[in-house]
């Protein structure tokens, strides 16, 4: 078993790529089994690295780019205007 938490965040990419051999694997399990926060961490680490695969840019709608820049040009307007909030003590209406 692994006595730190940062060993495991270092063999995660290794235990899900399947490159971790017998013994890392039989440590890196039996650390989950007793650390509630790494076993959280190694299930999003998981959930991410599905995500990362998915979905294939050939399944993706036409207009994916067009509505991908506008939520982006939206994101940017509320951060600047929440800049300039906290610039400005006086409320916007």
């Amino acid at each position: 078993m692994y006595s730190k938490c940062s060993v495991i965040a270092q063999k995660i990419s290794e235990i899900i790529d399947r490159d971790a051999n017998f013994v890392t694997r039989f440590r890196f399990y039996t650390h989950l089994m007793i650390c509630p926060k790494c076993l959280d961490y190694f299930r999003q680490f998981k959930l991410l690295k599905a995500a990362a695969h998915e979905p294939n840019p050939d399944q993706l709608p036409a207009d994916f780019d067009n509505v991908m820049s506008f939520v982006l040009d939206e994101i940017e307007k509320k951060q600047t205007k929440d800049n300039i909030s906290k610039d400005h003590p006086v409320e916007e209406n």
